[in-house]
């Protein structure tokens, strides 16, 4: 091997080392880890030390075989990075994030719906265990339909996490975020991102293989070059499985329809040429063009399910005879064993103690084994109960009847929502509702009211008829009299953000800011030449009591904060799914400049809004109620914003990003760029909004908004739908930390 290709290789391990240094100290690491996608930006410093000790390693010192040298098994996790990162521009997806994610997801969805038995179908197929279970390399392919694409992805979470308790497994699994990553990348990246999890797969790694797959991940451009790739990289491994969702491509996955042929030639190239042994199974909502392969088919189809209906769990005695292999790991460790054991032969499940020898009871109880389903006669703990690596979702996801409903005094929190789409937002996040007519109002309350459960908090929706100030202290008054147990308002729905708080955090639409403190920015008074706000005021509403500052004091903490960040995306998730406005994309959040005015801009438009000069002239009507597109504002007048262009380059996530700070409450709709700045720079506020205050004079009172604009003159409401969705994913994920404190009952009434 020639000192030429050792110098690429240091070459490449300096600009690492270089931009592992500079990424560390200007982006913080958590902003990346929130979504589950590694750059080098958010290594931590051991990378770059290690990053640095290679270099000494690999400096040519006299050494003629140096490309023999084994590196140290100790740095494995980060030699594989070192060949990720190669390209600086593209994420890698931690794969054990991704899995967690569709747990979770899957949880969430599975929400009072006992739709347990949606994959047995697929588990009980000949053709599954057959592939599980074979000595050779081989393939098998799950072929669904558009209306079986939420079955696909369950069944693909289940049969990778079995998977990976035993063997080295490797996944791509369809979920939001990632089919988010590949909407703006061709299938190639898909291909990349299985070769980098492969590379995580090797326990021994020579200095020469990483110069050369090196040069190959670099050099990669076709399906057919990574597919070589793939091929280097498992000849090094003795055992691999593969679960790959094609579904993660949505409407892209015609461009991967050859890849069943593919396989099927890496595994004969596998098969002649080395013992190791590669084991794939592609899963796709359309047909997969399948070539000269003979790889088994198992169909889902939607009648042989019915998804989205509850459906009774079946008895032990009444599973067919013929078995499942839902417990897969526990089948493929006594495979391991006992290699003498037929291929079909049945495994009873550990965790049924009773003795028996029939066959059908040992079949059903692997099957209900997967997701810690009681076995008839089984009195130890389920599996979820053991598995820490459940997550505290699952813990807090209740399973079972319904619950009872609640006495009108043990409802402790109200939701106060001022528009129809900031409600329909947050009913979206309830796990139960509760008949309405249950909670008759009492007499003088002229409120409407939507009443259920949310985690294990019950509570209750105001439905304001209007906005502003007045009307949420005349609704929240009310709530009082109908519901005295009321002892947290939250205030949610949408508002307008100052996009540069204190000058370094940055604002998107869509992220949620979370109140710390209130500015009534409206009362004063009016003198001829200006308005002045009455300073008094700053001491009345302003913070909130103490049990709530604790709280936010908690979850503005690091770890919480991560928590917070995580359950907010799971749940908007899960409301995106379920039909809730979408994401109106990033194109469409425009930031201008402040005193970059909304309004014609030429005199042959209109003679009024091209005379414009001081802030106080006014612009035509038509302006208003037009769009920018419409008016053709000045793009060139866009203001340029890190994290934004971060977002577009793909260097970081879309997710909403939750803040903290001081809501400027007033009756009035701020729409100009200047005057919020001023506003932001005196009281130090981060956001605009209408309600807060009323609520804030009568309950302890916590404002949850989603950011629909800037709060300047080229505000429109394209945003509003998917704010008040992230708002209400936030409030559903604030609950599950929020602990209210213990009250004695006394019940008079219903």
């Amino acid at each position: 091997m020639s000192h030429e290709k050792l110098d690429v290789l240091l070459s490449e391990i300096n600009r690492q080392i270089d931009l592992a240094s500079k990424s560390s100290q200007n982006i913080p690491a958590s902003s990346y880890q929130s979504a589950g996608e590694l750059f080098i930006q958010n290594q931590d410093h051991s990378y770059y030390h290690d990053l640095k000790d290679w270099c000494l390693t690999l400096a040519p010192n006299d050494k003629t075989n140096w490309e023999d040298i084994v590196l140290p098994p100790n740095c494995r996790n980060c030699l594989w990075k070192l060949l990720a990162f190669s390209n600086s521009s593209s994420a890698v997806i931690d794969p054990e994030y991704q899995q967690a994610r569709c747990r979770d997801l899957q949880a969430v969805q599975r929400r009072g719906d006992l739709n347990d038995g949606q994959t047995e179908d697929i588990w009980q197929a000949a053709g599954l265990l057959s592939w599980a279970t074979s000595a050779e390399s081989s393939m098998v392919i799950v072929q669904g339909t558009s209306q079986t694409i939420r079955c696909l992805e369950q069944f693909s979470y289940e049969v990778s996490h079995q998977l990976a308790e035993i063997y080295p497994t490797i996944w791509m699994l369809s979920e939001p975020s990632s089919r988010e990553l590949f909407a703006e990348r061709d299938e190639t990246e898909l291909l990349r991102q299985l070769a980098v999890q492969a590379l995580r797969q090797i326990s021994c790694f020579k200095a020469g293989f990483l110069v050369d797959s090196l040069h190959l991940f670099k050099e990669c451009r076709t399906n057919h070059d990574w597919f070589q790739i793939l091929l280097t990289i498992v000849q090094l491994i003795p055992k691999l499985y593969v679960v790959l969702d094609l579904s993660i491509l949505e409407g892209r996955i015609n461009d991967a329809k050859n890849w069943a042929h593919d396989f099927h030639t890496l595994i004969s190239q596998l098969k002649s040429g080395c013992s190791s042994k590669l084991s794939v199974m592609l899963l796709s909502s359309r047909p997969l063009s399948r070539g000269n392969s003979s790889a088994p088919v198992i169909s889902v189809t939607s009648q042989s399910r019915q998804l989205s209906r509850p459906r009774p769990r079946k008895r032990p005695f009444e599973n067919s005879s013929t078995g499942s292999i839902r417990c897969l790991s526990t089948l493929l460790s006594m495979r391991e064993m006992q290699e003498t054991r037929r291929k079909r032969k049945l495994v009873s499940s550990p965790r049924v103690e009773r003795e028996t020898h029939d066959p059908t009871f040992q079949a059903s109880a692997s099957i209900y084994s997967l997701r810690g389903v009681d076995v008839p006669g089984d009195t130890r703990p389920s599996r979820q109960d053991d598995d820490p690596s459940k997550g505290t979702l699952n813990s807090i996801i209740s399973t079972g009847t319904s619950p009872t409903p609640p006495h009108r005094n043990d409802i402790t929190i109200a939701i106060i929502c001022a528009l129809p789409l900031e409600a329909d937002a947050v009913l979206s996040t309830f796990d139960h509702h509760w008949d309405i007519q249950l909670f008759s109002r009492m007499e003088g309350d002229k409120n409407a009211y939507s009443v259920g459960r949310i985690g294990c908090h019950d509570v209750v929706l105001v439905h304001m008829p209007g906005m502003g100030r007045t009307p949420a202290a005349t609704v929240t008054a009310s709530c009082r009299t109908s519901f005295p147990g009321i002892r947290l308002a939250l205030v949610v729905g949408i508002c307008g953000a100052v996009p540069f708080h204190r000058r370094s955090t940055e604002v998107l639409l869509g992220d949620v800011i979370i109140s710390d403190r209130l500015v009534i920015y409206d009362f004063g008074r009016q003198f001829p030449d200006k308005f002045m706000r009455k300073e008094e005021t700053n001491d009345n509403a302003r913070k909130p009591p103490e049990e709530i500052m604790g709280f936010l004091a908690k979850i503005k903490g690091q770890m919480h904060l991560g928590i917070l960040h995580d359950r907010a995306g799971i749940h908007l998730e899960a409301l995106l799914q379920s039909g809730s406005p979408p994401h109106p994309g990033l194109k469409e959040d425009r930031l201008f400049e402040s005193s970059y005015r909304h309004k014609h801009q030429t005199p042959s438009e209109c003679v009024q809004c091209a005379s414009l000069g001081p802030l106080d002239r006014a612009v035509c009507d038509t302006a208003r109620t037009s769009t920018c597109d419409t008016l053709g504002c000045d793009l060139t007048k866009l203001v340029v914003r890190q994290r934004h262009s971060h977002i577009m380059s793909g260097v970081r996530n879309r997710l909403p990003v939750i803040h903290f700070g001081a809501y400027a409450s007033g009756d009035t709709v701020m729409k100009s760029g200047e005057h919020r700045d001023q506003i932001a720079a005196k009281e130090e506020i981060i956001a605009f909004e209408m309600e807060g205050a009323g609520a804030w004079e009568i309950f302890p009172c916590i404002i949850i908004k989603g950011v629909c604009d800037y709060a300047d003159s080229h505000k429109n409401k394209k945003w509003q739908g998917y704010a008040a969705v992230t708002a209400a994913a936030c409030l559903k994920a604030l609950l599950e930390v929020w602990q209210p404190a213990i009250r004695r009952a006394t019940h008079s009434d219903p």
